[in-house]
């Protein structure tokens, strides 16, 4: 199996092709990346087009895509997720959903203890942590300080990655008694292939993602959400289950009558949420 897995998460772009042949190691036969601060939406589609002709490939020869689906910016979340969404339901192809902190941690290899750490700006990093490929730590928004209390309580070496650890390794550098392992942010910045290699074991697993279930891991709330909350209106309840990491009933039960669709504009926000493009700004 052909894969193509695209990683528009954090502030680098990356895609990889990886040929899924199981029980074989995957191979990963191209790789290209970017990181100009540019909006992915320029980039993503001629980046795309120049690896798979240089690899003498168009998209109908791929037979399946992988995305990661977060924590990141939203904006390169919706971005990655809607174009792959796009080829798969044109092409009748299987999606593969990929965590993002999953990904930076095998991109940043090493065994121990690994942390991966996205910029999720307000003063927090998307963090969560691994320990020789475990996952430990669910994904989740916090400020460096608490971050560094959580660190410095594992007692251990841990690896920092991604490109949020310039702004938090000042704080974590200064904490007595915790030991980090930081890695400069451009040494994983591109994720793809790392993406590429988790989705053939998922495809080796049998644990492809419908369509309709590849949505983005945003772990709160935007900041024009926030406000539109804080002066008395509503979300979606699609946005809260987003949000929330809740089943869709479980969602609906805590958004209670505030969070309930009953207009035509919160119809048109839940399908636009279900669709993983959203018209909130990041």
């Amino acid at each position: 199996m052909r894969l193509l897995a695209i990683d528009t998460s954090g502030s680098a772009l990356s895609a990889a092709l990886a040929l899924c042949q199981p029980p074989r190691q995957p191979e990963i036969s191209g790789c290209f990346g970017l990181h100009t601060g540019k909006n992915h939406s320029l980039a993503l589609l001629p980046m795309l087009q120049a690896m798979l002709e240089n690899s003498g490939l168009m998209l109908r020869d791929l037979d399946a895509f992988a995305v990661t689906v977060g924590p990141g910016s939203f904006t390169g979340l919706r971005i990655g997720i809607a174009t792959v969404k796009a080829w798969a339901q044109a092409l009748d192809k299987p999606l593969f959903a990929i965590s993002s902190t999953q990904a930076m941690a095998l991109a940043a290899g090493g065994e121990g203890y690994i942390c991966p750490l996205f910029d999720a700006r307000r003063d927090e990093v998307y963090c969560a942590l691994f320990c020789d490929g475990e996952r430990l730590w669910p994904d989740q928004a916090l400020a460096p300080a608490a971050l560094a209390e959580k660190l410095a309580a594992l007692g251990k070496p841990v690896l920092l990655a991604g490109d949020g650890l310039p702004a938090c390794l000042p704080l974590l550098q200064a904490v007595p008694g915790l030991q980090l392992r930081p890695l400069q942010p451009q040494h994983d910045l591109f994720m793809a292939p790392a993406a590429a290699v988790l989705a053939c074991g998922k495809y080796a697993r049998g644990e492809v993602t419908p369509l309709q279930e590849l949505l983005p891991c945003y772990l709160r709330l935007s900041e024009a959400e926030e406000k539109r909350l804080a002066a008395g209106g509503k979300i979606a309840t699609g946005e809260l289950w987003l949000h929330s990491g809740l089943p869709a009933a479980a969602a609906a039960d805590a958004a209670g009558d505030a969070a309930a669709v009953n207009t035509a504009a919160d119809a048109d926000d839940a399908n636009e949420t279900a669709n993983g493009i959203r018209k909130d700004p990041a």
